[in-house]
């Protein structure tokens, strides 16, 4: 096993201070600063601290950052041009209700998100301060869609409640789930069913301050089959990321992360027959780290966000072929080094064109024939038209040169676009889609992906919501002749028990055909879970 050193630096500043000021549109387009009371992962306990405020007379407001899944929530009130502006707020809020503040700069990203926010009060629980950056945009290491079918319906607007300790936000979960596979191994014949639990331990701790966010998560999926004991596998990974403001120009956000995990029989190189063959799942070792800098003031004309990073990949078993000509998995293991950077122009206040560039150098261990140098260049455009609707579109080229002058580069459209829709903050609907070249994991040289999904997500109660997904992907395997289509869907529902008890059933389906019938398939998954936080 590789040994990884995670080594990352919390600053720690003293807590600017602050002035009452009322929550009101920004005059300007200068810096703003506001007092963040709070900063919880889940949506009950942050509108409990706001009620806890609100009787001691103090307004405030909740706002949703981050990803699908990811959302944390800062209870903040207040509105100056500097932290020492609000320096008498947060003495009075101190002395009335023992509640520390910190201040953080204007997490609004418009003056418009901020105001359809302030009006329609008994709308819109919570302000939509727009999406985080992912900070790792490298490619994936397999091929394959994962709609998010296991993801609980209710994630996007809350997630499991924890306890602060010493100031560090800790979220300890658990999960425990059965299910019923009936093709396992993805096969055209001769399938293979079986049932399954999965045991889904995880942390999350968070330290914030006033300027910044340590996090370190630490999660792992256990996953057992009655009938088809050789396909047990296990998947785990650390993961610490900082978020730091080091200016009101200035955002700095660094991660690293260790897995281990394992390829199911019937993915990667094993699809097709090969996915019946008697050998235990393809396992591999990674390790990922990088960074994103983003330059701009809130309210500016331009901003510049820069993205670099390091992933290695390494198999660790079945390193001998199963099949004439197969290397096995040596001639998976591989490191790809990524940097680039997106420049945004606003264009109104709710509105920014962007350029978008990324190289990749792809190296394999073994096979370095197909080394390849990855060149994608995007112009598009990206929108918070209210607190309900956002999206992200970008359109333009990639090209895939290898360093063996035999194989045939690829040159050609890319493009990646997701599309939200909020009607009401119980309910979201998510358009996604993607095109682009993808490693092959030993089928052709280069996969080109093209993928579109729709999901909504559904809280009909407060303890009961729904979800449903549905897409379509296309992979052509070049220059092997090979075109795949695969449609998949699911749908689901979760009851939330009590804040740290939840129940969900899921029914997942997969249809895949290929110019190759070996690889065509027919699956439904059948999961029933159950989830518990302390």
């Amino acid at each position: 096993m590789r040994t990884w050193l995670l080594s990352l630096f919390c600053v720690v500043l003293s807590g600017f201070s602050t002035t009452w000021a009322a929550v009101e549109p920004l005059a300007g387009a200068g810096q703003q600063w506001v007092l963040q009371l709070g900063y919880y992962a889940n949506l009950d306990n942050a509108l409990n601290f706001q009620k806890q405020l609100a009787e001691a007379g103090f307004e405030t407001q909740i706002v949703s950052v981050g990803e699908s899944g990811e959302q944390r929530y800062r209870v903040i009130t207040g509105r100056a041009d500097s932290p020492a502006g609000l320096a008498d707020l947060r003495e009075t809020i101190r002395e009335a209700t023992g509640h520390d503040g910190f201040a953080q700069k204007d997490p609004f990203q418009s003056d418009q998100a901020r105001e359809v926010f302030a009006a329609p009060q008994a709308e819109y629980l919570v302000a939509q301060a727009g999406p985080a950056q992912p900070l790792d945009p490298s490619p994936m290491a397999t091929v394959g869609y994962d709609a998010g079918l296991s993801r609980t319906p209710q994630e996007t607007i809350e997630s499991m409640p924890g306890f602060t300790a010493g100031g560090v936000q800790i979220v300890p979960t658990i999960g425990a789930s059965l299910g019923y596979d009936d093709n396992l191994t993805r096969a055209s014949a001769n399938e293979i069913s079986s049932w399954f639990y999965m045991i889904s331990p995880a942390i999350r701790a968070e330290l914030p301050t006033d300027r910044s966010v340590l996090a370190l998560i630490a999660a792992a999926d256990i996953v057992r089959y009655d009938d088809s004991p050789i396909d047990d596998r296990e998947h785990w990974y650390l993961r610490g990321q900082w978020s730091w403001d080091v200016s009101a120009r200035q955002d700095l956000s660094l991660f690293a992360q260790y897995a281990e995990g394992a390829d199911a029989r019937g993915e990667g190189r094993r699809q097709g027959d090969a996915g019946l063959i008697p050998l235990a799942p393809d396992e591999w070792e990674r390790v990922d780290f990088g960074g994103l800098w983003d330059y701009g003031a809130v309210g500016a004309r331009g901003r510049l966000t820069l993205r670099a990073g390091l992933s290695e990949l390494d198999y660790t078993n079945n390193e001998e072929g199963i099949l004439p000509g197969d290397t096995g998995t040596l001639a998976l293991d591989r490191d790809w080094q990524y940097y680039g950077g997106t420049f945004y122009w606003r264009v109104a206040p709710k509105t920014s064109l962007l350029a978008d560039y990324m190289f990749t150098d792809m190296n394999y261990d073994l096979s370095s024939d197909s080394d390849s140098e990855i060149r994608t260049w995007m112009l598009g455009a990206t929108w918070d038209a209210t607190a309900r609707t956002s999206g992200r579109i970008s359109y333009g080229d990639q090209d895939r040169d290898f360093a063996d002058p035999t194989k045939e580069d690829y040159s050609g459209p890319a493009w990646v676009a997701s599309v939200t829709w909020r009607p009401r903050t119980y309910s979201m609907f998510t358009l996604t889609g993607t095109r682009n070249s993808q490693e092959p994991n030993g089928n052709g040289d280069y996969v080109l992906r093209q993928d579109i999904t729709l999901s909504w997500l559904h809280d009909w109660a407060a303890r009961f919501g729904t979800h449903v997904d549905i897409g379509y992907g296309e992979d052509d395997y070049r220059p092997t002749g090979r075109t795949d289509d695969l449609f998949y869907w699911g749908v689901g529902f979760r009851y939330t028990y009590n804040p740290h008890l939840r129940f969900g059933f899921s029914i997942n389906g997969y249809d895949r055909s290929s110019a190759d019938p070996e690889f065509e398939y027919q699956r439904m998954v059948y999961l029933l879970t159950l989830e518990a936080s302390f």
